[in-house]
């Protein structure tokens, strides 16, 4: 497999699972202000990051990204999804709260 494949490889877990932890987030009654805490799984934090061209790579750790994975002309990047953590975290534990809904 080539760099570029698997830098696309390392783009897709991502992506399934901010939509997924959003889809759950929403749908967990028992967490105040759901639909912001959905909203907030699109966030990550950190940067790994591809050039196409060279097969060059790097990571960034202070990067703040929205919506995930992305590229630019040449460039593939990945992110780790805090939000979609912090949530689903979040929303387990309204779930199992004793005495919750």
């Amino acid at each position: 497999m080539t760099p570029q494949t698997l830098a696309l490889l390392a783009q897709f877990p991502w992506t399934l699972a901010m939509l997924l932890a959003a889809a759950v987030v929403a749908s967990s009654r028992g967490l105040p202000y759901r639909l912001a805490w959905a909203a907030a799984c699109f966030v990550g934090v950190g940067a790994f990051w591809m050039d196409l061209g060279s097969g060059r790579w790097g990571f960034v750790p202070m990067a703040v990204n929205l919506l995930g994975p992305g590229h630019a002309a040449g460039l593939l990047k990945a992110t780790i999804p805090i939000g979609a953590i912090v949530a689903l975290t979040l929303a387990w534990r309204s779930r199992t709260r004793p005495g919750g809904s």
